[in-house]
């Protein structure tokens, strides 16, 4: 696609507010969930199965919507995924049976799941170089903003208005969206891989797996996001039994770590172009094995100390998603769609088993044992998987596409 500055930058505000969106769809969704519990009379298992349901259906949805993207286009994928989540979001607002309630959220999530998608593909597209990785960098932003304030919102509107009144809401910006995004967002020109594609999305992610760089970037954003919930539902528990703090005054210890990482994604907008993508890699997965590790040996010592290390690990998490999306975009050129899709997909499932496993590990072993594991083993990944990726060649392509 050829646009000029002004269309491109306006096209990537859009897609990323878009995706903020999505975002807030997951995130708003938390606070009310006494309100529906009581609604809808249900047991607490049920409501927790909404949360998880929304998801399983997000991740999976990566990758059927990452091929569609390349073999059929971002327009059509983009339109019906708006269209989607507004009838699913004015749905959920009127029903008053639990089971369609949930069948209604699923199809919420599958429509909202193609925005972020559709969002890094698209920068991808219309960015090269250091302007790719800026504009990475004010997607991850955006998508790191939304889970901060959406529980704020949620508990707002829901008080006031109850759970209907955060679907018509959702509905409403949908229906904006639509319009904005049916305006802005281009027709698709058909590409090598639109041309070439057979059907056959097996091979197409053969492809994928079988890239040193795609195996060694979805290993660790699996390990990453895997360690980064581990650790965000081991804090309350945390801070309630060891520090005996009120959960109200609990949930202001996040803080550091979500400020952080939204401050991490602005520096990674300001140093991409002024560093290398394989220096980055290097600094910021150091970085982030390290602050895991300190968050292991201070988190019994010093609620100071704690957070310290949790805004040091936010950093990295606020540099490392747009710099590992950045480098996907630039390995899969003519198959950006799947490999963000599958990029996606990995972080969701390492979202998912991080707490599970990690309960399991905090009851065979102390938990400053289990994150100094967790930590010393990201690390010894990212040095393992390092020489395969950054040979001389690699570097000497990445220098020449960096300048």
């Amino acid at each position: 696609m050829a646009h000029t500055k002004s269309k491109a930058v306006l096209i990537l505000y859009t897609v990323c507010f878009s995706a903020f969106f999505a975002s807030l769809s997951q995130n708003i969704y938390s606070p009310i969930l006494p309100i529906i519990k009581e609604s809808f009379h249900v047991s607490t298992a049920m409501v927790n199965l909404s949360v998880s349901v929304f998801m399983i259906v997000t991740a999976i949805m990566q990758i059927i919507l990452g091929a569609i993207i390349d073999f059929k286009g971002a327009r059509i994928v983009l339109i019906t995924g708006i269209l989607a989540t507004a009838a699913a979001s004015i749905a959920c607002a009127v029903t008053t049976d639990f089971t369609l309630f949930l069948i209604f959220r699923m199809i919420q999530a599958a429509g909202s799941a193609a925005l972020p998608l559709i969002a890094a593909t698209t920068i991808g597209q219309l960015f090269t170089g250091n302007e790719r990785g800026s504009a990475m960098g004010t997607y991850q932003m955006l998508l790191s903003v939304a889970p901060a304030i959406a529980p704020v919102l949620g508990g707002f509107i829901g008080g006031a208005a109850g759970y209907e009144g955060i679907f018509w809401i959702l509905a409403a910006i949908s229906i904006v969206l639509l319009v904005t995004n049916s305006i802005t967002f281009p027709k698709d020109s058909p590409t090598e891989s639109m041309q070439q594609a057979k059907g056959n999305v097996f091979a197409h992610y053969k492809s994928i797996f079988t890239n040193r760089t795609g195996n060694v970037i979805l290993t660790l954003s699996f390990v990453l996001f895997f360690i980064y919930f581990a650790v965000i539902v081991y804090l309350p528990i945390l801070l309630t039994e060891h520090y005996h703090i009120d959960v109200g005054i609990a949930g202001l210890l996040y803080l550091p770590l979500a400020l952080s990482t939204i401050a991490g994604t602005f520096l990674f907008k300001r140093i991409q172009a002024k560093i290398g993508l394989h220096t980055l890699f290097i600094g910021s997965n150091v970085i982030a094995a390290c602050s895991i590790i300190l968050f292991a040996v201070t988190h019994f010592v010093s609620l100071v100390l704690m957070a310290l290390t949790l805004a040091l690990f936010g950093i990295s998490m606020g540099v490392i998603p747009p710099l590992y999306s950045t480098m996907i975009t630039n390995e899969f050129e003519h198959n950006r769609g799947s490999a963000i899709g599958m990029f996606n997909f990995i972080r969701y499932t390492g979202m998912a088993a991080g707490p599970m496993v990690s309960a399991y590990l905090l009851t065979m072993m102390p938990s400053a044992m289990s994150f100094s594991l967790l930590g010393l083993g990201f690390a010894a990944l990212s040095f393992c998987l390092l020489p395969p990726m950054f040979s001389p060649q690699k570097r000497t392509k990445q220098k020449k596409h960096h300048m």
